[in-house]
């Protein structure tokens, strides 16, 4: 006779509930974006704030594999603008970084420690 049990014997999805599989998701997403590990590699080795401009310089030549110096400025302008409006942001809500509108500047939450094992990880994956 034949079993009408479900085959299926995954574990059941995270619960919405449980703050620590919300903390992971928000880690493995804010990762996910390539912008956005380029933002964490350019700050975590830096104690103090970075100016976000600077911190668009650091992007766009991590981004181009080159020096600040040779970094187009139309570049930089188009990390600044994407650093602005959709990255800073979506780090800052998930309390990776912190930004200061009055003086420009971007820094690291504690919590941005924690992604540094993912960081790592991510950068090894292959392409």
């Amino acid at each position: 006779m034949p079993d009408d049990t479900p085959c299926s014997t995954a574990a059941p999805g995270p619960d919405p509930t449980d703050i620590e599989s919300i903390a992971a998701d928000t880690a493995l997403e804010a990762l996910s974006n390539e912008r956005c590990r380029c933002v964490l590699q350019c700050l975590l080795p830096v104690d103090n704030p970075m100016a976000l401009a600077d911190l668009a310089d650091e992007v766009a030549a991590l981004e181009n594999g080159t020096g600040t110096t040779d970094v187009s400025k139309e570049d930089v302008k188009d990390v600044y603008m994407s650093l602005y409006h959709a990255d800073i942001p979506k780090l800052a809500a998930a309390d990776i970084v912190e930004y200061d509108q009055v003086q420009n500047t971007v820094t690291l939450t504690q919590n941005a420690a924690e992604l540094r094992p993912l960081l790592d990880v991510v950068d090894d994956w292959p392409s």
